[in-house]
């Protein structure tokens, strides 16, 4: 594997798990630079659509990961448009935050999310993942991966590292299960987003970015959503990469800012549209953002990303490439 743009790791797990939650607002704003903006125009976003019902099918088992002593059952609960099925619908894979010692699929954002992709046509499936404290094993595709991540971390126990690599590892499992069961529950296995928040965003941004430099497959993935997490090594992300919608808070104590201006201007440099909402003195987690209650152009932040998403997963979607600074 070429190596890349390294960042440090292990810093970065620290302060997820130390701050998860992070409501701490004593901390002055983390400084990390403006990025350029997207290279991309700016057309008038559509309004947003009708509410519709949700159908909720929880605890649907997804596989199973290898845990020291033997082995742990994982699940998912899927999120789908009361409405008939009458073509496979585009699909989005939410994984949750955490730390990676915690947290779980059904947090109450999720409900939130559900309704703002359904609301058009999107299906939406939460995943919950082994933890630090599950004492996951690493299997032999990812081995390389854990390895390499390992190599990175030099302020850290080797187990937060380990938990990481077994989000990417179960996210990655969950995406192919969605593949394999399309038909099973409508959905079309060449539409799919990923979306997560704080550790379920590192995630998906290296389930994203990063599994190409290990030869590791996942099915094709349309755009990638990042709530104030990163990506350890930004370098990793190359043109023809999923477009990518970041939210990060500047007065986040957890995840410094200086993750979204990393991220976004590795995403400038190599040509991967992207937006980028700044909340100005916004701190960690859905509460501290003001995602509950923040609205851009009349819309909800839950609206905005989903008509991001949608932008990307229709036939002739117009996306909106941004970067737009959000008082808190």
């Amino acid at each position: 594997m070429g190596r890349k743009a390294a960042w440090a790791i292990g810093t970065a797990l620290a302060v997820m798990v130390a701050g998860c939650g992070g409501e701490d607002t004593s901390a002055p704003p983390p400084t990390g630079g403006t990025p350029t903006p997207s290279p991309s125009p700016t057309p008038t976003p559509t309004p947003t659509p009708a509410p519709v019902g949700v159908v909720q099918t929880p605890n649907i088992t997804y596989g199973s990961g290898a845990v020291a002593g033997g082995t742990q059952t994982l699940q998912l609960d899927i999120y789908r448009p009361d409405t008939p099925c009458t073509a496979p619908r585009p699909t989005v894979m939410f994984v949750h935050g955490g730390g990676f010692v915690g947290g779980s699929r059904r947090g109450g954002n999720v409900d939130t999310i559900a309704q703002a992709l359904a609301n058009r046509g999107i299906n939406l499936v939460s995943i919950s993942y082994r933890l630090q404290g599950d004492n996951p094993v690493i299997g032999s595709e990812f081995a390389q991966f854990e390895r390499d991540f390992q190599a990175l971390n030099t302020t850290e126990p080797p187990a937060r590292v380990t938990a990481f690599t077994a989000a990417v590892e179960d996210a990655t499992r969950a995406l192919r299960w969605a593949e394999t069961n399309a038909a099973a529950w409508c959905i079309d296995p060449q539409r799919f987003g990923l979306w997560g928040s704080s550790a379920g965003a590192f995630t998906v941004m290296h389930l994203a970015y990063s599994l190409d430099e290990y030869a590791i497959a996942r099915p094709p993935v349309r755009v990638a959503v990042d709530y104030w997490g990163g990506h350890f090594r930004v370098g990793d992300m190359e043109a023809g990469e999923p477009p990518l919608f970041v939210m990060h808070g500047t007065a986040d104590s957890t995840v410094p800012y200086l993750r979204a201006t990393e991220l976004t201007n590795q995403a400038q440099r190599a040509g991967v549209p992207f937006t980028l909402y700044s909340i100005i003195g916004g701190e960690h987690d859905f509460n501290g953002s003001g995602f509950f209650v923040l609205t851009v152009d009349g819309q909800s932040i839950a609206d905005k990303t989903a008509s991001f998403i949608d932008a990307h997963v229709r036939t002739g979607g117009v996306p909106v490439y941004e970067r737009r600074d959000i008082p808190r």
